[in-house]
């Protein structure tokens, strides 16, 4: 059975008319409050403060840019999740504002880092990093899965031709009739596959 109703970067909808499926008729320790900035409807993919402690613990790996843990998060979840700039940049920002990362340019790139203060933080605080790592893990898997990253590629793809069709087909009704009636055929058939 399919994940649940949360948002990921795969979703989509397609513009035009109504196509709403229908049944076809056939060091020192200290307690650190961080606000993070919401990051849109993709960072709601995360409970509250989940993203943080998903950065926190890229970083507890190894020193990453920016890029570097967007690109990480999307391979970790098989493609199923790819948070924007706008949830990660200022996040990062948030933490090093609390000290929890440091930052360094590096080739023109900057590079941040799991501070001391940070390594303490997650140790404090080491129950909800575990539990938003085993929500992580519940949801999209324990690592990279390269057929699911494909297949969700494939799907991103299949969405944006329906896209660029309907968008050929704006004016002519008798097209959008028979586009929608499709959809809507195909948009069942997908909820049986992710029923099973």
């Amino acid at each position: 059975m399919c994940g649940g109703g949360e948002s990921t970067g795969a979703s989509a909808r397609i513009p035009g008319p109504n196509l709403r499926s229908t049944r076809p008729s056939g060091a020192h320790r200290r307690t650190h409050h961080v606000h993070v900035p919401s990051g849109g409807p993709r960072a709601r993919s995360f409970e509250r403060g989940g993203i943080k402690f998903a950065i926190l613990g890229l970083l507890k790996e190894k020193p990453r840019h920016g890029y570097d843990i967007i690109r990480e998060m999307e391979e970790r979840s098989g493609g199923f999740y790819s948070p924007s700039p706008g949830a990660v940049y200022p996040t990062l920002q948030a933490l090093e504002d609390q000290d929890l990362v440091t930052s360094a340019t590096e080739e023109g790139k900057k590079v941040y880092s799991l501070s001391e203060t940070g390594v303490d933080f997650l140790e404090e605080h080491k129950e909800r990093a575990r539990h938003h790592h085993s929500r992580w893990e519940a949801q999209w898997g324990a690592g990279p899965r390269t057929e699911s990253a494909a297949a969700v590629s494939g799907i991103r793809d299949a969405i944006g031709d329906v896209r660029r069709a309907v968008r050929r087909c704006a004016g002519d009704s008798e097209k959008l009739k028979e586009i929608a009636e499709l959809l809507g055929e195909t948009a069942y058939k997908i909820r049986d596959i992710a029923k099973r």
